[in-house]
């Protein structure tokens, strides 16, 4: 088990943020971080969805843009190819402009882009697929009603579970029969709650878990029977916007979100046990804008930086931008530049920020790199004074040896 024993230092040097952070342990080693511009996105969005590609690429889609003025719901698909470290458009674009929609890349390659908001701020029911082969987005047909923010899980079969909006979940499984090569049904069972904006994690066993999202109740999905159970313990208040990510041990990290109550994000983590059914407190989180902290966060993006390799998977953790609400009509929403990694094993967060840029409503995606390194794309969304932003800059770490 590495152990932390040195204070985070950040410096700035040739126009990147760099730092240290030093662990004792059986072979002494050393967690080195970054934070480097990167290309400009192909116009500036917020509310879009990122997802990879074979071979290290990343598509982000849709989003919130505007076109001479006027505010539009963005069909353009864009490809940060990771190799040249530059952009390129797709050669198709999204039968429906959307934004507040979600993403997941598929077993075969292709990308499964669902739900969200159109044009007219309709919610959306349509569902689409991406062929990074032919660059182009093909429609898979209808969900049974429209979802903002849904939540995708892939199971281990290769079927995705569509949750929120709706208490009737739905599921995306092949079909050869159809000309998308999918088809989309609802579950057997129905959700206990209708969450939105929640946390929704797999296990490896299959199982799906829903935490909060409007809610305090947390649920299991069991992919065998389709049908859905809730525990017992339940998160301590209304919230959502909370991000959450599965850890080495099986637990379930829970990080920042939006009381609903107050209307106030949050600073909390908290670790959710599902074998014991055990909602533990975590570390407090010390978000900020560059040097000026704020009491809470949520819209937090959050990235497993080692999740390719399987000694480190689930143990070093990335999070970071998002926004504090203060609550109040008369104070306007803080975009925030605030990082840290949360180290599993010490049930630690280290601060690394600030970022290059304040980041809301937008996207992280990791990038290949070596076996004891981590890249993350950072992608747009809202910036300083909540400005539509087309910046982007890449997180990297690399666990050095001795």
């Amino acid at each position: 088990m590495f152990r932390f024993y040195v204070a985070v230092l950040l410096c700035a040097w040739m126009g990147s943020a760099k730092g240290l952070l030093a662990q004792e342990g059986a072979d002494s080693e050393k967690l080195t971080f970054s934070f480097t511009p990167a290309a400009k996105m192909p116009g500036a969005t917020a509310v879009h969805a990122a997802a990879g590609l074979p071979g290290g690429d990343v598509l982000v889609v849709g989003g919130y843009g505007r076109l001479f003025g006027v505010p539009i719901a963005v069909t353009m698909g864009r490809v940060y190819q990771y190799q040249t470290g530059k952009w390129r458009s797709t050669r198709g674009v999204l039968t429906y402009g959307r934004l507040e929609h979600s993403a997941i890349t598929l077993p075969d390659g292709k990308v499964l882009i669902v739900g969200g908001s159109g044009q007219m701020k309709n919610k959306l029911s349509s569902v689409e697929l991406y062929d990074p082969a032919a660059d182009t987005f093909i429609e898979v047909g209808g969900m049974i009603g429209p979802r903002t923010y849904p939540r995708l899980n892939l199971l281990p079969d290769g079927r995705v579970l569509i949750t929120g909006d709706l208490k009737q979940a739905e599921i995306l499984e092949p079909s050869p029969q159809s000309a998308s090569g999918y088809s989309i049904r609802p579950t057997r069972g129905q959700t206990l709650f209708r969450h939105n904006r929640h946390v929704s994690i797999t296990l490896p066993d299959g199982s799906v878990w829903l935490i909060g999202g409007r809610s305090t109740m947390i649920e299991r999905f069991d992919p065998q029977t389709e049908t859905f159970t809730s525990a017992k313990t339940r998160i301590p208040g209304l919230m959502d916007d909370q991000a959450g990510i599965l850890l080495y041990d099986g637990t379930i990290f829970l990080a920042g979100g939006q009381d609903l109550i107050s209307n106030r994000c949050i600073n909390r983590t908290w670790l959710y046990d599902p074998q014991a059914d055990a909602l533990i407190p975590g570390p407090p989180l010390n978000p900020s804008f560059r040097e000026t902290p704020v009491p809470g966060v949520s819209d937090l993006q959050i990235v497993d930086l080692f999740a390719n390799h399987p000694q480190q998977r689930g143990r070093y953790i990335f999070l970071c931008g998002g926004e504090y609400d203060p609550g109040r009509g008369d104070e306007k929403d803080i975009n925030l530049t605030s990082a840290w990694i949360y180290e599993a094993e010490r049930k630690r967060l280290i601060e690394v920020g600030p970022m290059r840029s304040a980041h809301d409503d937008f996207a992280a995606a990791a990038l290949p790199a070596g076996p004891e390194e981590a890249r993350v794309l950072i992608i747009g969304g809202h910036g300083l004074h909540d400005k539509l932003q087309a910046d982007c800059e890449i997180f990297s770490c690399t666990l050095l040896r001795r």
